[in-house]
């Protein structure tokens, strides 16, 4: 016998896994289980019992929730099983409908304006049951468990809002109120016994080197046969994802797991080859959490938070042009499209390119309101004179006539540069200088024309923001491959291939994903191996996630704010004074402040001229602003040309740029 063999057989002496010993599905078992669950609501009611609710129709929501419980597992033979658990579960969940109405806008004249309401109502259901399983063994540690499940109701309430929710600025019920209807109570007529139907997997993975004690990470679905109200259509189905740790009642004896090995025969009769049973690989993932400053977190909690943020984004009214050409350029065209479908959802860059249609909304809202309408050129010998800056004015103008802009008024002019024109320090700055040149100046005398544009978002952050995923791969059998994932939901946040080096850590970035899509599911961290055998082996680890929404926050009183953020353009270039419509916006940001406000005003610049002068510039912008605004405890900083809001490669863009922005930070109550 060679010796290659003689430590196959060793090795697997030690482990106790050579065949003769005892199967771990021949003993009886006892555990307890813990998890995840994904709750699935199904209704079909605008409200409940005598509670006061306009709501139109609940039809379905959803909620995280948890389990826990334990079992006795009687085995019949070495595929069956009889498994009595006994679990305690929650089933919360949260529906909304959104009602479109009317209201009435009475603060100039007289007129109605379409409406959204919004209904909430979230469920809070918890329940103590029984669950009797039967287990069949498919293959390996592979088991498919099929039962139901009959539950007592030990918690069912909920609450319910109806919330005014667009028109953001008006429409209010009493004083700065939105919200009509705010309940909170027991679900009337709700069921006391709920039965399920219930249907899953689990794969059972023995640890320690006895085998009597194991890990079975499993999956059940539970199909609803009762509802959760008497009176109403709403069920509840719910998908579990948990972990059982189990023991068996008895284990093997050491005496199943001895191996004869046979004397080793002569050396001139040739051996024959040992018959070796080779493992499937063994395989591990743990995920921890990665903070900025490079402190790691055992057993990280992934908390997803929403702020509410309102920008007030001024009006430029330019219009720049390519060298040379009259042609509004194919940006501003897209940026038309885009903010005549939606004003408020804007972003800063889309609003910046779809002025010429805002202008024309709010000249359809200001009918006695007229527009200067002037075109320019840079004054290079490729760009130049008052026929090409004419063209560009009357392409706009053109625009604007199609955008339904009446021709009278609207007032065309042309000058071969600018009043105001950009200039530029040194050559290298001079072809960024003729391009701010290049443009068409819209302006107007009325402010309800020429003002800023409310842009409302929802910033969302994530912390930690990296998860440091380590990764360990035992294969005797050599990897063929060896697949990690890291998954919440459906979505995939990031998938490698781990079979070099057989141990590994890698750092994911949470914010390099779209961190809108994220959700208040938990991620899963998981790696599959198959060895050069075609055995297969898989190991997880499960990341819970708080999801922190802002109606979350409100409703359950978590410190929620609001974040105003107010920017200062229209600096002329290289300038710090503070007047027209910046004048009257600080005398409105002083008006938005109230009792706990935190003020920060932050001053910024293009990429036009030297880091060290931008960002003197900068700070002495700032520092302007705060000393109009009177505000002692404020937060200034001058931030240069570093971390710029618009693309410095854009001449709207650097225009943008050449701004202070104050942000309050106010609690909500």
């Amino acid at each position: 016998m060679t010796l290659l063999a003689r430590l196959f057989i060793a090795t697997y002496v030690f482990l106790g896994i050579l065949p003769g010993s005892t199967p771990l599905l021949a003993q009886n078992e006892v555990g307890v289980v813990a998890g995840g669950a994904y709750n699935n609501h199904t209704a079909a009611f605008g409200k409940l019992g005598s509670f006061p609710s306009c709501c139109p129709e609940f039809t379905g929501g959803s909620g995280m929730g948890f389990y826990v419980g334990g079992w006795y597992g009687v085995a019949l033979n070495d595929r069956f099983r009889l498994l009595g658990r006994l679990t305690y579960s929650t089933e919360n969940g949260g529906m909304t409908d959104d009602e479109q109405s009317f209201v009435a806008d009475l603060r100039d004249t007289a007129k109605v304006v379409e409406a959204t309401f919004t209904h909430q109502l979230d469920a809070t259901l918890s329940s103590i049951g029984i669950e009797p399983l039967v287990a069949f063994r498919v293959f390996g540690g592979l088991d498919l468990m099929l039962g139901a499940r009959l539950g007592v109701t030990l918690t069912s309430s909920f609450h319910q809002t109806e919330t005014l929710t667009k028109p953001e600025d008006y429409g209010t019920y009493l004083g700065d109120d939105r919200v009509w209807v705010d309940t909170e109570a027991d679900i009337p007529d709700a069921t006391s016994i709920r039965a399920t139907l219930v249907g899953g997997l689990r794969y059972v993975l023995p640890i320690g080197r006895g085998r009597s004690t194991f890990l079975a990470p499993e999956f059940t679905y539970h199909l609803p046969l009762t509802g959760v109200a008497s009176n109403v259509s709403w069920d509840v189905a719910q998908i579990r994802f948990g972990i059982a740790l189990g023991w068996q009642l008895s284990a093997p004896s050491s005496a199943d797991t001895s191996v004869q090995v046979p004397a080793q025969p002569p050396t001139f009769i040739a051996s024959p080859p040992p018959v070796v049973v080779v493992p499937a690989p063994v395989v591990s993932v743990l995920a921890s959490g990665l903070m900025p400053d490079g402190t790691v977190i055992a057993d990280p909690v992934i908390q997803i938070e929403e702020t509410q943020v309102t920008t007030l984004h001024p009006l430029l009214g330019h219009v720049y042009f390519d060298e040379g050409a009259s042609t509004i350029p194919q940006r501003y065209l897209n940026g038309i499209e885009r903010a005549r479908a939606d004003t408020i959802g804007l972003s800063p860059i889309e609003a910046a390119h779809g002025e010429l249609a805002i202008i024309a909304q709010r000249l359809s809202s200001s009918p006695r309101a007229t527009i200067k309408v002037t075109g320019n050129t840079s004054g290079t010998p490729l760009d130049n004179g008052l026929p090409l800056a004419r063209a560009r004015a009357e392409s706009v103008r053109d625009k604007l006539v199609e955008l339904g802009v009446a021709p009278s008024r609207i007032t065309v002019q042309a000058r071969v540069v600018p009043v105001q024109a950009t200039k530029a320090s040194d050559q290298e700055m001079a072809v960024l200088a003729a391009e701010e040149n290049r443009r068409v100046e819209i302006t107007s005398d009325d402010a309800a024309v020429s003002g800023p544009v409310s842009l409302g978002s929802i910033d969302v952050s994530v912390s930690p923001s990296t998860l440091r995923i380590q990764t360990e791969i035992y294969a005797a059998g050599g990897v063929r491959s060896a697949i990690f994932m890291l998954r919440q939901g459906t979505e995939t946040i990031d998938m490698a291939d781990h079979r070099t080096p057989l141990t590994a850590t890698r750092d994911v970035s949470l914010e390099t994903a779209d961190i809108r899509k994220l959700t208040g599911s938990p991620y899963m961290a998981s790696i599959s191996v198959t060895d050069s055998l075609g055995k297969t082996s898989e190991a997880f680890d499960t990341i819970a996630v708080q999801h922190l929404t802002v109606s979350k926050k409100r409703v359950e009183n978590l410190g929620d704010v609001q974040v105003e953020r107010f920017e200062l353009v229209l600096f002329d270039f290289n300038d710090v004074a503070i007047n027209g419509d910046n004048a009257r916006l600080l005398d409105y940001v002083r008006s938005r402040m109230k009792p706990g406000t935190r003020v920060k005003v932050i001053g910024a610049t293009d990429v036009m001229g030297s880091d060290e002068y931008n960002r003197d510039l900068s700070l002495r912008r700032a520092r302007e602003v705060a000393r109009i605004l009177n505000v002692p405890e404020a937060t200034v900083e001058g931030i240069g040309e570093a971390d710029p809001n618009f693309p410095n490669d854009l001449p709207e863009g650097r225009a943008y740029n050449r701004t202070v922005i104050i942000e309050l930070v106010s609690p909500v109550r």
